[in-house]
């Protein structure tokens, strides 16, 4: 079977579309970013190039915050590290806010105009004001929150200037999105990281502390503003009524429910343990959650942003639409199983590589979420498929429901999961509450998302299992030689551990499982 790909690509002269009476017009030789887009053709060739653009910029980011990380670990205290990681719980949470949902409508709605976008904009500016000045003036109560650290007395108001500065860009971002002008969005993505390292770098140089790690969260998004507003050179007009957002509004009100509350419920486990274990224990827990999170939101974000799109124009063709999603999930699961199976495995070399060896005991904690991280990971295309059927209500409901179980599991992993002497809470406890919970609410999720579509669930699990049984030989083969070493340091015994992994993983899903064509059908979109 071949292989149909993950997103399309605009012809290189798309047909115009209606445009309101005094909008500017696109300078001579640049593309109306309100024009309808054909992506009737070459669906498979458009998805795979389409993709690869965000998934080397994708890549490119995950070297920067794996590398940046291992430096500034050695810079900056674990406790600073702490820190930062309490106002993350707010700023990740209040940033949903600032879209609403709304670039996701902009990306979707087949007729768009500039009245309408540049209304957008002003909403999504407007939110990211009112967001900044309400976290700034609740600095103080977040520090009594976290037993009066008081650092984030002065730490939080300047994270609060991030809100405005990455407002201004969100339409401008879901326009370029609109348009499939990834290369221009890999490029915003790669260098307002890169601008962010180098901010954290030289600041934590400078001894500032903590502040290199504000710097580190700030320049981004100052950065990628900047550079989106030069790439699409769009100049809002004020905002109207009567444009026909109201769709619009709704639309990303659907999308944002099941954003908040999927947030919450990942999050609830930070919380919990920056209240009732402190910094230090929270610091372990956001350095392994964070690594495990990297390599699945580079296979994830990249595909899910060219599948919605692809989806959507094959709800008419079940068939069709059912292999292509199908492909989709053997993709995302070829890559993200092994990937999480592998650090797991080699959990006590990448933490002792990465962060360094006060750091270990990252390792069990980075063990302990391994499964809820890979099944988070792998049931993403769950939401690809109901938001391009247009299965929204479904959508937030499933989120709420889900949040709920995954709450209750870290509640209770806190409370009653092993203490260290001194410490309110448990930090195992949350992360194992948490992979109990995914493990739970694993097939109720995919059978409710299912229901009703094209694809069948004995489908999707079939699908999945195909990359799941090919690392079973592959993850034993290199237990069994990483416990020959007797030490994780025996660089050598390492290195033929993971060549093996990967040879007997390959071996097995290449030709054990003949998926040696549907690779080389992806592959081959590469060369042309």
């Amino acid at each position: 079977m071949q292989a149909e790909s993950v997103i399309d690509q605009p012809t290189d002269q798309p047909s115009p579309s209606p445009r309101d009476a005094g909008a500017s017009q696109p300078a001579p030789g640049r593309r109306d970013p309100f024009a309808s887009i054909d992506v009737s053709k070459d669906l498979r060739k458009n998805s795979v190039r389409g993709a690869s653009y965000m998934s080397m910029a994708r890549i490119a980011g995950l070297v920067l915050r794996i590398g940046s990380t291992g430096v500034l670990a050695r810079m900056v205290s674990q406790s600073d590290f702490g820190l930062i990681g309490m106002t993350a719980v707010f700023t990740n949470f209040l940033a949903i806010f600032m879209d609403v949902g709304l670039s996701q409508a902009t990306i979707q709605r087949p007729e768009i105009n500039h009245r309408q976008i540049s209304t957008l904009f002003w909403i999504n500016v407007a939110l990211s004001v009112l967001i900044a000045v309400v976290f700034a003036a609740s600095a103080p109560l977040i520090a009594m929150f976290y037993n009066n650290a008081m650092e984030l007395v002065t730490i939080i108001p300047v994270l609060a200037l991030s809100f405005i500065f990455g407002g201004l860009g969100l339409q401008h971002s879901a326009l370029l999105t609109r348009n499939m002008r990834y290369s221009v969005l890999a490029a915003s993505e790669v260098g307002s990281s890169v601008a962010g390292v180098i901010a954290a770098i030289v600041m934590a140089k400078a001894g500032m502390g903590y502040w290199s790690l504000v710097g580190l969260a700030l320049a981004p998004p100052i950065v990628k503003t900047l550079m989106l507003w030069a790439a699409l050179r769009w100049m809002p007009s004020l905002p109207s009524r009567g444009n026909g957002v109201k769709s619009m509004l709704k639309f990303g009100g659907d999308v944002l429910g099941f954003n908040v509350v999927n947030y919450f419920s990942r999050q609830a486990g930070s919380l919990l343990i920056g209240r009732y274990c402190g910094a230090n224990p929270l610091a372990l827990y956001d350095r392994a959650y964070s690594l495990l999170l990297m390599p699945l939101g580079q296979i994830n974000g990249p595909l899910g942003a060219v599948s919605i799109p692809a989806l959507s124009r094959l709800q008419k063709e079940p068939d069709r639409f059912a292999r292509y999603y199908l492909n989709a999930i053997l993709l995302i699961c070829s890559l993200s199983i092994p990937v999480i199976a592998g650090l797991t495995i080699f959990s006590d070399q990448v933490v002792l590589l990465w962060l360094g060896e006060s750091w270990m005991a990252t390792s069990e904690i980075f063990r302990l979420l391994a499964v809820a991280a890979l099944i988070g990971g792998i049931s993403n295309p769950a939401g690809w498929l109901l938001i391009a059927l247009g299965e929204t209500k479904r959508y937030r409901t499933m989120g709420v429901v889900n949040s709920l179980v995954i709450v209750a599991g870290f509640t209770a992993g806190v409370f009653l999961g092993p203490k260290v002497p001194g410490q309110q809470g448990s930090l195992q406890g949350v992360a194992i509450g948490y992979s109990l919970a995914m493990i739970l609410t694993f097939i109720p999720y995919w059978a409710w998302s299912l229901k009703g579509t094209p694809v069948k669930l004995r489908q999707v699990m079939g699908t999945m299992m195909v990359p799941t049984v090919s690392c079973l030989p592959a993850g034993l083969a290199a237990w069994w030689i990483l416990q020959q070493a007797g030490r994780i340091d025996a660089w050598g015994m390492v290195l033929a551990a993971i060549a093996a992994f990967g040879i007997i993983y390959a071996g097995v899903l290449l030709f054990g499982f003949r998926k040696l064509s549907f690779f080389r059908n992806i592959a081959g979109e590469f060369r042309k």
